[in-house]
């Protein structure tokens, strides 16, 4: 028998039957697993407040054959707060996938898993600037899990001082201005921008989330940060995004 004793997130939770659910939680200590929550959609269930979309909990996970099964658990934090806001909500679905559908079963990640629980606590807290916090999370996620993009210097030449530059994607940073090629593409980036990106990379989530930024720039990070998953991530969910969009 296997037995794991971790603290989670619920990524996922879907019907197995009459009663039971099957969670997919992302794990502190064992990355993305699988489990069954027995008898979870009864109304009375001790596992029901711990089978919650967005919950954060203590899971005691045994194993004998085919999928762990949730033994013991109880809640750190429900993050209850996002469900009753609709911008909150729909971001925090879309990261919540992208987290599920981008992370491997085991994989052990604590950098994104801190990320995670710190972006969920803030969208629970009625973070004002929802969509800033969620390129905060976006840059931040593509960095811990190994898709960094360079924009302290040129990507090209190391350079550091240039006139101006323009953000590669396929190349993965920015572009000064000597090495920009009119046969390649580029994403027109303003050098606020540029600094902001670096911000973002050298501070943690809840120092970064205190900073004063423009819709315009928060705009513009966003649509940068869509163009980049899409090219280095192959499963990437807009739909809760553009439903959210489609309300405005």
């Amino acid at each position: 028998m296997i037995v794991l004793n971790t603290q989670g997130v619920v990524l996922k939770s879907i019907k197995y039957n009459e009663n039971d659910l099957i969670l997919t939680i992302y794990t502190r200590m064992y990355g993305k697993v699988a489990a069954i929550a027995k008898g979870a959609q009864r109304a009375k269930s001790r596992h029901l407040p711990t089978s919650q979309l967005f919950s954060y909990n203590n899971y005691t996970l045994k194993k004998q054959k085919g999928l762990f099964q949730v033994y013991q658990s109880d809640s750190i934090k429900s993050f209850y707060n996002i469900s009753t806001d609709f911008d909150s909500f729909s971001y925090s679905t879309f990261i919540l996938k992208l987290v599920e559908m981008n992370t491997d079963e085991g994989q052990v990640n604590n950098d994104v898993f801190g990320l995670l629980v710190q972006t969920l606590f803030l969208y629970s807290e009625a973070y004002e600037n929802r969509l800033f916090l969620l390129d905060i999370f976006l840059l931040k996620f593509i960095d811990f899990m190994g898709y960094k993009p360079q924009v302290s210097r040129c990507v090209s030449c190391g350079k550091t001082n240039y006139k101006y530059a323009v953000f590669s994607i396929e190349d993965g940073g920015i572009v000064c201005d000597s090495c920009e090629n009119p046969n390649n593409f580029y994403i027109k980036i303003d050098q606020t921008t540029i600094s902001l990106m670096q911000y973002i990379l050298n501070n943690d989530i809840i120092v970064c989330s205190k900073a004063q930024v423009s819709n315009v720039l928060v705009n513009e990070l966003f649509y940068l940060l869509k163009k980049y998953l899409v090219n280095y991530f192959e499963k990437i969910d807009f739909k809760s995004l553009e439903m959210l969009k489609n309300l405005k």
